[in-house]
């Protein structure tokens, strides 16, 4: 399998995430949106597990014509899969709003997007534990159909689409008005646009949150490289990686239990100023133990202890910088939330990309 091959196996979650946003939009403005959303997203997981599981099904490993049998299959099951990331974490703001009450929102919205980096976080030893092996892999294949296949039978047997009592004025204008006043659907989307288009603080923070959670994500993702001069290994630096989800994880479900008191529900601007400084504070005490650019060796003596606790610090201030910047964002477009996540998420998928190519060509270079 080529590099090529490889890295387009890697950004079909960002390619197709792209044209499905406007799609996942229109959906949420439906009625029952967020239900139709999640089922979908449960559907598309488990086809997309199953797909990647066939050619182990219908032919050999060993076969010759193996890898020309598999990689249809391989694409097929990374675009389904990909597909279903706007369906997931478009909705987190709606689904915080229709089922949870003002002072439970922030660790709704916290728990919503915790729970997606969760998976990414365990897949760190998940994967090196069952995969030792070339011939290993399909144990982690099946094991996802499994996952997959539990999920997506939980969720069509009881995902209702609203809870029986309103928590909140803003779910009850959710779901009674938005649905009955929308009926074009691809005018509004364009309307929305241009009215966030035009309010300067959406376009700041949107900009900042996507800037960050990009260039984060495409940064942490090439860990091993970025350590292989200071003598890390990959196993270390996949430790590093988890360390630094669980930090944000644990981080965020902390913090934004804070956020919901009432001395800090107002606070937002602060908060988000506040996580942007450690966050940039940490990243530049990392660069400091490592080769860059700029210097040929490191200034600063690294140590295992450190790396890791640069690593963690500045994953968790990027979670919390994402969490605060998504609540603020939620106040500043109330009638467009369902917008504002699909725009902040568009901005760090495309980052994400450009990152990871600039990346790898100075990388290789």
């Amino acid at each position: 399998m080529t590099d090529t091959t490889i890295d387009l196996l890697f950004n079909w979650g960002s390619i197709i995430f792209l044209p499905c946003l406007p799609l996942t939009y229109i959906l949420l403005n439906k009625r029952n949106g967020l239900q139709h959303c999640v089922r979908l997203a449960a559907i598309l997981g488990f086809s997309s597990a199953l797909v990647r599981v066939i050619p182990e099904v219908i032919t050999s490993s060993t076969s010759p014509h193996f890898h020309a049998i598999a990689m249809p299959f391989l694409h097929a099951g990374q675009i389904l899969n990909a597909a279903c990331g706007p369906l997931i974490m478009a909705p987190v703001s709606q689904l915080s709003c229709i089922w949870f009450g003002l002072n439970e929102r922030t660790r709704a919205t916290t728990i919503a997007i915790v729970a997606n980096n969760f998976g990414g976080t365990i897949g760190f030893i998940i994967g090196p534990a069952i995969v030792y092996a070339p011939e290993c892999i399909p144990r982690l294949l099946y094991l996802h159909l499994g996952l997959a296949f539990v999920v997506c039978v939980l969720t069509l047997l009881y995902f209702p689409a609203q809870p029986k009592s309103v928590p909140s004025p803003a779910a009850e204008v959710l779901l009674v008005h938005s649905t009955n006043e929308r009926n074009d659907s691809w005018k509004s989307y364009i309307k929305d646009i241009w009215q966030c288009l035009k309010n300067p603080s959406f376009l700041l923070i949107c900009n900042v949150g996507g800037l960050l959670s990009g260039l984060f994500n495409g940064w942490v993702s090439l860990y091993d490289v970025i350590l292989k001069p200071e003598n890390y290994t990959e196993l270390q630096a996949g430790w590093f990686s988890f360390g630094s989800s669980v930090a944000g994880n644990l981080g965020g479900l902390i913090f934004a239990a804070i956020a919901d008191t009432r001395p800090f529900r107002r606070s937002f601007k602060f908060l988000i100023n506040t996580s942007c400084i450690f966050c940039f504070l940490s990243v530049v005490w990392f660069l400091l133990m490592v080769h860059t650019f700029f210097y040929k060796k490191p200034i600063i003596v690294s140590t295992t202890l450190t790396i890791g606790l640069s690593v963690g610090l500045a994953g968790c201030f990027k979670v919390l910088d994402y969490l605060y910047s998504t609540k603020h964002l939620l106040k500043l477009c109330f009638h467009f939330q369902n917008l504002y996540q699909q725009q902040f998420l568009f901005n760090g998928v495309i980052l994400l990309v450009l990152f990871y190519y600039l990346l790898r060509l100075i990388v290789v270079n």
